[in-house]
């Protein structure tokens, strides 16, 4: 073994400085001592980021960082929602507590990076290693997940690594300074634009999405380079999860380098697309955010689709192993905002309602609790201040009412299971809690004999206090008015329903 003048061996020299950020020099201690420390410090996890199993058992509130708060915690409107509003990671930091409100135990923050002009959401990589100056500096995003973890707040990073910004010049580009870091159009469509969406095909992995320069995974320069940000991201920041942009677009290739990077890391992907897409994403590298039953449940409750169709869906989707680890949601700042689709709050309930209680790791975009109603990009991505963040709407205590009961009763240890379908009617449970929902505005009535209670047990309604039934000669009476959901409970658990 080589050594250097400081009598350490050079492969231990070599590790403390890629460790530690120092050199060794004469007169550091001697070999015993550093050793010793060595040894000490080789305990250490410095992959801080949470376990698949772990993320199981938090609800997570989405945010845009440009959106959510500004420092000065200011309300005046934006003067242009296409460009930058003046959140920061200092906002976030101060308005915690408004989200700890709902019962939120973790964060979906935008991309860090620094970006090319009007990137206020992210996605517009500028420079690699730069944090985006406008949501503030590396300190405040440090302080940012600190108060966080000290608050048992989460957070998860969304990051991209198919494209950056918009550009003419790549030298702007740090560190994919040179046309030599991104793929040619050859073989692409006019404008060297995607046109056909087809997972696993030479277009979407080779050409750019919305003209946007498409990096070229089949080269190490570029796996290094995203390998070393991520551990740096994981070890100097303390990231506890990963939400990764745009994945079909990567070449499959990449993603067992990004595994290696983030080992048993929580990552949900995004696969815009169908359930055999999502599926064999989710079977072969991560689970991805739950966009087969984002389509059909928004279907179902804005009056496009039966709960049959739900049901065909749920019965593909709940069965694989993958699905406790999937990400359901009914809102995100791709898609117009369901209360954009139809004003019917109620409706808009039950679908929270779903979403909350059935298997798979929740997310609730931020302005829900508002009643944010936005169209298309960019309408959907409000400004949350002019809410005043008032904690008191209905939607605000709603989801705070069931985000706490998903976590009283610790309801990701159970599994799912359909108890009851109709065109107009559905139910499952998981435990000894039953979900009853429908879609129509008349009573609906029904009688469940699959149900996972005794004769004689008395089950009460999460909402209503006193909206309590008994299962009598073998069946549980549900009785749903004016399109609204119910969750049930035994009576004997140690729990309160909210009076609403």
């Amino acid at each position: 073994v080589s050594t250097q003048s400081t009598g350490v061996p050079f492969s231990l020299s070599v590790l403390l400085q890629n460790f530690f950020g120092f050199r060794m020099k004469r007169s550091t201690p001697s070999l015993s001592f550093v050793f010793v420390l060595f040894l000490s410090f080789s305990f250490i996890d410095f992959n801080a980021g949470r376990s698949f199993d772990e993320w199981k058992t938090r609800t997570i509130y989405q945010l845009l960082t440009d959106r959510f708060a500004r420092s000065d915690t200011s309300t005046s409107p934006c003067s242009n929602i296409r460009d930058y509003c003046g959140g920061t990671f200092q906002g976030i930091k101060k308005l915690l507590p408004y989200i700890k409100g709902m019962g939120f135990d973790a964060i979906w923050i935008s991309p860090i990076v620094e970006n090319t002009p009007q990137g206020f959401h992210g996605y517009w990589l500028k420079n690699l290693t730069n944090i985006n100056p406008y949501f503030g500096s590396e300190a405040d995003l440090i302080d940012l997940i600190q108060e966080c973890h000290r608050q048992d707040v989460w957070v998860m990073l969304d990051v991209v690594f198919n494209h950056v910004g918009i550009t003419n010049d790549f030298s702007t580009i740090s560190p994919f300074n040179s046309a030599y870091y991104y793929h040619d159009c050859n073989g692409c469509p006019s404008g060297c634009t995607i046109n056909n969406y087809q997972c696993f095909t030479s277009q979407i992995e080779h050409c750019r999405l919305a003209g946007l320069p498409d990096l070229n995974h089949d080269l190490p320069e570029v796996q290094n380079i995203f390998y070393s940000w991520l551990k740096h991201v994981l070890k100097d920041y303390q990231i506890d999860g990963f939400r990764v942009d745009t994945v079909p677009y990567v070449k499959e290739s990449f993603w067992s380098v990004y595994l290696q990077a983030l080992g048993n890391t929580y990552t949900v992907g995004e696969v815009f697309s169908d359930i055999n897409c999502v599926s064999t994403y989710a079977t072969k590298y991560f689970p991805n955010l739950a966009y087969p039953l984002f389509f059909n449940l928004r279907d179902v409750f804005t009056g496009k689709a039966d709960f049959q169709s739900w049901s065909s869906t749920m019965n593909q989707w709940i069965p694989n192993s993958f699905s406790q680890y999937e990400a359901t949601f009914i809102d995100n700042h791709d898609n117009p905002r369901f209360l954009s689709l139809t004003n019917d709050k109620i409706a808009y309930k039950s679908a929270l309602t779903v979403v909350l209680m059935m298997k798979g790791i929740p997310i609730i975009y931020y302005g829900t609790e508002q009643s944010y109603a936005g169209g298309g990009d960019p309408y959907n991505r409000e400004t949350l201040w002019t809410s005043q963040y008032n904690n008191q709407t209905d939607l605000y205590t709603f989801i705070q009412a069931v985000v706490n009961f998903r976590k009283n009763v610790q309801i990701w240890n159970y599994d799912q299971q359909e108890r009851a379908v109709d065109s107009q009617f559905y139910a499952f449970s998981r435990g000894k809690v039953l979900v009853a929902v429908t879609n129509q505005k008349n009573q609906i009535v029904r009688y469940i004999t699959n149900h996972p209670y005794s004769e004689g047990t008395k089950v009460c309604n999460l909402f209503y206090a006193s909206d309590c039934v008994v299962v009598k000669n073998g069946a549980l009476p549900i009785f749903l008015n004016n399109g609204e959901s119910k969750i049930f409970f035994p009576s004997t658990y140690p729990l309160l329903s909210v009076n609403r």
